[in-house]
């Protein structure tokens, strides 16, 4: 939702560099998929049988009876131009829920609110880690962030597009919005990922789920330029007045992390869709829905779209000690993102970007006791100079970020890179010890 100024500034770097032609509509992917092939009918592919249904024939979208007839018809064009530029067609017609813009704000503070119970502990984490400062209120920053010119949204639990109520139309922002969350409904629709994604995020393997994020959003962010590039010149000069006037003061003000926590899945998302896009339009994108949740996937294979499929993540063992007094939060990858964000902040991004290429794989595990928190990362690099590079990056960053009075510990034990951290020196003491230290 605070994807806008990335977005922006995505458009002007890519938005000469892609074709103006919409996907080719016979792709066809291993996945299950329908596709829209020139004759106008519809076709189903699954493993290379191809059926050919008769096209749809609803001419009107439910839930939209409360706007005006020209805003009705603007938003089943949209609905038509989406599933042209992306290749692939509704079998029914996506459900769009009309709302004030008082009620969207409301829908996505609870969204926010619904997520509360992780807050403290995760609070707690980013402070000791020195990334957050300690009178701020994660929750309450959250909010605003997400709060920022929410300008519709598509809701994978229920299926339904929340849009704005608009008497007079839409602005090219706002139509291009559209376009984007009208992909994630269809791509939702013919490739489910939002069962796979929700999955990841309750089974905490959540470097997966933001390598997946950034799947999703890139793929939505591609259609989006696509659509523009349908644009005369001066809407798109009327795209970019507004896009770069929206207020972003609270994405500006938040930390650094944060910042590049919300901007990546689209603006590293695009750059990979991008990137498979030009070799055979929707073709691997369409596949990897199917294929990121099993390689695994992982924010490398984002970051570096050559790595995709080849430099997958080492096999890691491990398992959390018993902390008495604590909670296990949850145990799982911090990922070459994770690194990378964290480095950046209080090293600067060259730093960052050096440490954490050549990840291969790791295994985190975080406790909370209610006020305090500890943290165990295992990292193992795809080279013995790789560990030693992001060792030598986390002692700079122990010295320079985590507080005196609080306990840090970096160091390679059995060619494994430890790092510990926890509010109380005996909490980081004994963790040390149950992994060999």
């Amino acid at each position: 939702m605070t994807r806008r100024l990335a977005l922006v500034v995505a458009c002007a770097l890519v938005l000469g560099a892609c074709t103006p032609d919409s996907a080719d509509p016979t792709s066809t992917t291993g996945a299950t998929v329908t596709t829209t092939p020139p004759d106008g009918t519809t076709s189903t592919t699954t493993a290379g049988t191809t059926t050919t249904l008769p096209e749809p024939t609803w001419e009107d979208l439910p839930g939209v009876e409360a706007l005006p007839a020209p805003v009705q018809e603007e938003l089943l064009s949209l609905v038509r131009t989406t599933e042209e530029i992306r290749g692939l067609r509704f079998q029914e017609p996506p459900t769009i829920v009309i709302v004030s813009d008082q009620e969207l704000e409301e829908r996505v503070r609870q969204q926010i609110e619904e997520e509360a119970e992780d807050f403290p502990a995760d609070e707690a984490l980013y402070k000791l880690l020195g990334l957050l400062d300690a009178e701020v209120n994660l929750q309450a920053l959250l909010t605003e962030l997400y709060g920022e010119q929410v300008a519709g949204y598509y809701d994978g639990d229920t299926g339904e597009l929340v849009v704005p109520m608009r008497e007079e139309g839409f602005s090219v922002v706002q139509r291009a919005t559209m376009v984007h969350e009208l992909t994630h409904a269809l791509t939702d629709e013919q490739l489910h990922f939002h069962a796979d994604y929700t999955a990841m995020l309750d089974e905490d393997r959540l470097d997966e789920a933001t390598a997946y994020q950034a799947l999703i959003e890139g793929d939505a962010s591609m259609s989006e330029l696509l659509f523009l590039q349908t644009l005369g010149q001066a809407e798109i000069g009327e795209f970019f007045a507004e896009a770069l006037d929206i207020d972003t003061t609270a994405l500006d003000s938040s930390p650094a992390f944060i910042q590049d926590s919300l901007i990546f899945p689209y603006d590293s998302g695009l750059a990979w869709v991008q990137q498979h896009y030009l070799r055979d339009q929707w073709t691997t994108i369409n596949d990897a829905y199917a294929e990121m949740p099993v390689l695994p996937g992982s924010t490398e294979q984002i970051i570096t779209p050559s790595d995709y499929e080849r430099d997958l993540p080492l096999p890691f063992e491990a398992s959390a000690p018993t902390v008495p007094g604590y909670e296990l939060e949850r145990e799982s990858v911090w990922g070459e993102f994770g690194f990378r964000i964290m480095l950046d902040q209080v090293l600067g991004e060259d730093i960052g970007v050096d440490a954490a290429d050549g990840w291969g794989g790791d295994y985190y595990a975080q406790w909370f006791d209610g006020q305090n928190a500890a943290l165990l990362i295992l990292f193992e690099g795809d080279t013995e100079r790789d560990t030693e590079e992001l060792r030598s990056a986390l002692l700079d960053y122990a010295l320079a970020a985590v507080a005196e009075e609080d306990y840090v510990w970096v160091e390679v034990l059995d060619g494994r890179l430890a790092f510990i951290a926890a509010d109380q020196p005996p909490v980081g003491e004994s963790i040390l010890a149950s992994v060999g230290g």
